[in-house]
């Protein structure tokens, strides 16, 4: 070997060994961080049969969470999102409803951000226990709960400043839903109204990955089968009824976030028994326990998760359970869901569905994911 090729490889070795010699550069990991705030706020009934419940209330939430840089697509779609659990304790000034102390998933999505400032839509949900519930002798005025331990979910909008790389002061104000969702009696559930004031610290600042990419989607049809079933009271704690269903419906997606679908579902529910056994003017037989109904759909697809809103027309053997019902002469159901992909194609949901805005059932299921492009 001549002397020039012996001096190209010894300058050529650093540049060859370097990655070696080097440490590997790994992407920054997903951030942390903490919050603590104090709430206060009020619960208004709109009913005159819940007047007695009427009450201001106060008291702190603790969180941690998580977050997101765009390291995955999902993420830039949703503008950055953050997530985590959080705990909150709520004092009531009305005895009768009780001290719920709560435990919850959340997340929330930007709405508007800046340098400075972030505006964020929240939604929680989880549970929540400490609730004084209906008691013909001791609690007789709270028709609202019937049991200590109650689904708690909750909307609000946030609205955050940023004073340094580690450190936020927010505001926050939305609803906060506490209910069984007709797993007893009586349930009428209440709404109330929060305002949120607190710091959320943030240990490692890490700066936003990916900002300004472009997300290239192929738009996709689906059909996509729901099969669940929930369960029930009406007017007593027993006996307790039941719901299964089969609902198939097609959907589009144009995007990474949402869906968009039209539907229908058979169902059979016995709960059409408790509304006649307290009505004996009206009768039935056992195929008014079938119902056919069509629907629209909207679903936000969050990486996993997926948040579902659906609205259904009745048309054939309405659930004549409610007093509205008889009087608009038709009947209609909402439905909000969350659900989790098992598999590419399978996923399992906890679904509300109400009638009228009030919660009939608690249903779970599975959705199966058959894709038509």
């Amino acid at each position: 070997m001549n002397r020039q090729k012996r001096l190209t490889i010894l300058l050529l070795l650093p540049t060859l060994l370097l990655p070696i010699l080097l440490p590997a550069q790994s992407e920054p990991k997903t951030p942390y961080f903490f919050s603590a705030d104090y709430r206060t706020g009020y619960y208004r009934p709109k009913r005159a049969s819940l007047n007695a419940l009427t009450s201001d209330y106060q008291g702190f939430g603790l969180r941690l969470g998580w977050q997101t840089l765009g390291k995955k697509d999902w993420q830039i779609a949703y503008r950055y999102p953050s997530f985590g659990v959080g705990l909150n304790y709520s004092k009531f000034e009305n005895p009768i409803i009780g001290n719920p102390l709560g435990a919850y998933f959340f997340t929330s999505f930007p709405q508007i951000t800046t340098k400075w400032f972030r505006l964020d839509f929240e939604v929680n949900f989880g549970f929540c226990a400490g609730m004084a519930p209906f008691d013909s002798i001791t609690n007789p005025q709270n028709i609202a709960i019937s049991s200590s331990a109650n689904f708690q979910s909750g909307f609000y909008l946030e609205q955050s400043v940023n004073i340094g790389k580690h450190i936020d002061l927010f505001a926050t104000e939305g609803l906060t839903h506490i209910s069984n969702g007709a797993l007893g009696f009586p349930n009428m559930g209440i709404n109330v109204r929060t305002l949120k004031l607190g710091l959320r610290y943030q240990p490692q600042f890490q700066p936003i990955l990916n900002k300004g990419k472009k997300l290239p989607f192929d738009k996709k049809w689906q059909i996509n089968t729901y099969v669940g079933a929930g369960f029930k009271t009406y007017n007593q704690p027993k006996p307790l009824y039941r719901e299964v269903l089969i609902s198939p419906a097609i959907y589009y997606q144009p995007g990474f976030k949402r869906r968009v679908g039209i539907g229908c579902e058979f169902a059979y529910n016995e709960a059409v028994r408790g509304y006649y056994a307290y009505r004996p003017d009206k009768t039935y037989d056992n195929s008014k326990l079938f119902t056919f109904a069509a629907h629209v759909s909207h679903e936000f697809i969050i990486n996993k998760f997926t948040v579902l809103t659906q609205l259904g027309l009745y048309l054939k053997n309405q659930p004549f359970q409610w007093y509205y019902f008889d009087q608009i002469g038709f009947g209609f159901y909402e439905r909000i869901g969350f659900g989790y992909y098992l598999t590419d194609h399978i996923r399992f949901v906890t679904n509300l569905k109400a009638h009228y805005y009030i919660a009939e059932y608690i249903e779970t299921g599975l959705i199966f994911d058959l894709n038509l492009n």
